[in-house]
């Protein structure tokens, strides 16, 4: 055996044995089924190489690193192993392929015997190819600066995928093309009078592109939103917040329909990939379900047009999970929840949270800054303590809720030579006498209140304790994290999104560093150990209640207290925040 035989070999044994400790998959010496690599790359290859091998089945299982090829028999299986373990190139960075015979394959084809969501209508054949191409050419467009996994061109009204909504106080120039008036005249023609929508979104998804599971949000928008697919087939996945999956292939030259259920109770996405699978309707069990096979068909470049109307005011619909308008949280739930995902969190990542805050937003400083000399200073929720200035000519009262983190506090005004007091002391009922404060920061605080009107008692507290003429800075994270260093560029939001029931309220968890998709949601803090630098587990994964703000929500708090004037309103770093005034 050559030298260059015997390293593959051992690479070869050691990637059996990984395969058998952790998926439970027996390698052998005998050929019966061989693992594999990437699809197009290995047609590719056997189609140059190896012409006359039939071109095996491909299976890939998500997330790992292997994959299984199926070949019709064991000759064929043989020679591609003598051709190409620990010898072929088949990627772009030229990494050796090597391989195994394994005793079994995965079977990865998925039965879903759940209905199409209610509401949901895919209309075959709508257009015709002439009419297809008129569009496909209306619509043809390159842009180099546009969303990541897509590009997009907007009519009547910019969609804004920070807030998900349009401001329809700036209608855009370039109206929905007339070319598109077929579509609902020839709805209508078939009983489906919508009317003639005003805002259209097209996105342009080349193979291996997707969009994450959402829903079109309830309140900007209508009870019906139209969508026709252009130049290739997709398979859209339909998840619900029960957990029901439906797999739907929307062919090209399709308009779907999305209304009822469809329309504002199930999210929708398209996984980013080059391929979708072969969806058969097969009958198991003596019932008719769609079977996701293992088998593959490429996809092409596609165009769909998203047609959308116009609304104002809050959502009316039924259908609270997923609502923006959904209401207020009863007070006795919220305490409850905000006692198990605010105070409770903080208390065991008080430490963890500390190391992580180190010096004070520079807004604060030039806040804190214009204070007058003998001025009493108020910091609500002051954390560990990091906004508290050096200032011995005034008097500063530091009041926090978190015992960890009031201990936190405690710890760093003594190093810095006690300049304020510290007390305990919830926002929502702080015992301090009325108009004690010349000034005021609440600063990452009322986000954390967990209905509305808990958060309105929040900012009628600062109005409270502040006396006439006192000013107060106050910020609250943003739903829009477009402008900020909070977004990481490569991330996406999952497919499928996680969600928690507390009392009945449906909550998603938040992937972090990704755009928010909701505004009332739970955000995870990996708590590590501070002494051992540990790294996280799932065990020690907590989970954070916050309601992100939209813009000129927290004006609205400020104004409805009747006795703030704001001063100054404006977005910085991921935060909406206001300067206000105590008449």
């Amino acid at each position: 055996m050559l030298e260059d035989d015997k390293k593959t070999d051992r690479k070869t044994k050691r990637f059996a044995a990984r395969l058998k400790s952790s998926k439970g998959i027996i390698c052998t010496d005998e050929p019966g089924h061989a693992t594999g690599l990437v699809k197009e790359d290995i047609h590719n290859f056997i189609k140059t190489t190896l012409p006359n091998l039939s071109l095996p089945k491909f299976i890939a299982e998500k997330g790992e690193t292997h994959s299984f090829l199926v070949f019709d028999n064991i000759e064929d299986a043989l020679l591609f192993y003598k051709e190409s373990n620990g010898r072929a190139k088949l990627d772009k960075d030229g990494a050796l392929v090597y391989m195994n015979f394994v005793e079994k394959v995965p079977n990865l084809e998925i039965i879903c015997d759940h209905a199409h969501p209610k509401g949901l209508h895919i209309l075959n054949d709508f257009i015709t190819p002439e009419e297809e191409d008129l569009f496909l050419k209306l619509f043809d467009f390159e842009q180099s600066s546009n969303l990541k996994n897509r590009q997009v061109r907007h009519y009547g009204y910019e969609f804004r995928y920070g807030s998900n909504d349009v401001d329809l106080a700036s209608p855009l120039e370039a109206g929905i093309p007339e070319e598109c008036g077929v579509l609902w005249q020839r709805l209508k023609a078939r009983g489906v009078d919508i009317g003639v929508p005003d805002q259209l979104t097209v996105n342009k998804y080349k193979p291996g592109q997707g969009i994450p599971s959402h829903v079109d949000k309830h309140s900007p928008f209508g009870d019906t939103i139209l969508s026709v697919s252009l130049g290739s087939s997709v398979v859209m996945e339909w998840r619900h917040h029960s957990g029901k999956f439906v797999p739907v292939v929307v062919p090209a030259r399709s308009v779907l329909v999305m209304r009822d259920e469809a329309r504002y109770d199930w999210q929708h996405g398209i996984q980013p990939r080059t391929w979708d699978p072969i969806i058969e309707q097969r009958s198991v069990s003596n019932k008719e379900c769609l079977v996701i096979t293992d088998d593959t068909c490429p996809r092409g470049t596609r165009l769909s047009l998203t047609f959308r109307w116009t609304r104002k005011g809050p959502c009316q619909c039924p259908y609270r999970v997923l609502c923006d308008s959904q209401e207020d949280i009863e007070d006795d739930v919220a305490a409850r929840l905000e006692d198990v995902h605010v105070h409770q969190v903080y208390e065991q990542i008080a430490g963890h949270f500390s190391t992580t805050r180190h010096k004070p937003w520079p807004r604060v400083v030039a806040f804190m800054e214009q204070v007058p000399a003998g001025a009493l200073v108020l910091d609500l929720g002051c954390g560990n303590g990091k906004n508290i200035l050096a200032r011995d000519d005034i008097l500063q009262i530091a009041g926090e809720r978190s015992s960890g983190l009031l201990s936190e506090c405690r710890q760093r005004v003594c190093a810095c030579g006690g300049p304020a007091d510290c007390v305990r002391l919830d926002l929502a009922a702080a015992p301090l006498r009325d108009a004690c404060a010349d000034a005021l920061i609440c600063i990452a605080v009322i986000h954390h209140f967990s209905s509305r009107s808990r958060r309105l008692q929040a900012v009628s507290t600062i109005s409270r304790l502040l006396r006439p003429g006192g000013r107060a800075l106050i910020t609250v994270w943003s739903k829009d994290q477009t402008k900020s260093n909070y977004l990481l560029k490569t991330k996406e939001p999952p497919q499928q999104e996680v969600r928690v029931d507390f009392g009945g309220i449906n909550l998603p968890v938040h992937e972090n560093r990704t755009q928010f998709q909701h505004q009332d949601l739970l955000v995870p803090w990996k708590l590590r150990n501070v002494n051992e630098n540990k790294p996280t587990t799932t065990q020690n994964t907590l989970l954070r209640y916050y309601h992100v703000f939209e813009e000129g929500e927290l004006d609205r708090l400020c104004d409805e207290t009747g006795d703030l004037v704001v001063e100054n309103s404006f977005y910085e770093e991921g935060n909406w925040c206001v300067i206000c005034r105590k008449k």
